[in-house]
Parts: C-alpha cells; sequence; structure tokens
C-alpha cells in the first residue's frame, strides 16, 4: 500500500472516530487532537543531494537536514492540526444532519466501504506495477 492510499485511509478513519466524539468533551477532544498530530510524521529516509562545495560541507547538511525538516513539520503541525479539525468537526455535523433526514443511514458504513475501495485500488495499482 502506498503512503498516499495510507494517508487517505488515516483520513477516513479520523472521520470515522468525528462520528463518535463529542467537542464538549475536553478529554475526548484532547484524545481527538492528538490522534490527529500522529499524522504529521518524519521520515528518517530524507534523501537530498547537494552540487558544489565541499564533502564536508555536504556531510553537514546532510547531517542538520532531517532536524530542520522536523522543525519545519513540528512549527507546521498545529495549524495542520487545527484545519483537520475544524473538517471533521463539520463532517460531524452533516453526517448528523445525514442521520436526522434518512433515520437508516449508516454513516460508518460508508466510510468502511470507501476504505475498502480505497484498499482493493491501491492493491489492484500494485499488481499493475509488478
Amino acid at each position: 500500500m502506498s503512503d498516499e492510499t495510507e494517508m487517505i485511509q488515516r483520513g477516513i478513519g479520523i472521520l470515522t472516530a468525528a462520528l463518535s466524539w463529542e467537542p464538549e468533551d475536553p478529554a475526548a477532544t484532547a484524545m481527538f487532537k492528538e490522534s490527529l498530530r500522529t499524522l504529521a510524521r518524519v521520515d528518517d529516509a530524507v534523501s537530498v543531494s547537494f552540487t558544489g562545495g565541499s564533502p564536508e560541507q555536504a556531510a553537514v547538511l546532510r547531517e542538520a537536514l532531517p532536524q530542520v525538516i522536523r522543525q519545519v513539520i513540528e512549527a507546521m503541525a498545529p495549524d495542520y492540526t487545527r484545519l483537520v479539525l475544524g473538517m471533521a468537526i463539520g463532517f460531524k455535523s452533516v453526517a448528523e444532519a445525514y442521520r436526522r433526514d434518512v433515520p437508516a443511514a449508516d454513516v460508518a458504513a460508508i466510510l468502511q466501504a470507501a476504505s475498502l475501495n480505497l484498499a482493493e485500488g491501491a492493491d489492484e495499482d500494485e499488481e499493475d506495477d509488478q
């Protein structure tokens, strides 16, 4: 499964969690925000090529760059978390309205089907690549 597919499935998971999340509960809100923070991950395998400069300069940059990238991601994470949190709150409102209008609606099953379809599509893409 590609990183892109995994991140999309994580997004669907966040929407699924949003269905039962109660924003008025501070503990639930803190747990929800923490789950969003896990989305901002840093891959230790940062690959960068340098032209010019000395081998020593390139070595220093290779050493420092992953930490700089981590700091940038950590600086952006609070805004990113608030953005996704706002989207989840909006989704929860839409899902609740849909449930009111269509009492038999199973929003969680719709999200599960979306995740399964995504996984099946990703599996087919991987098979095509081989």
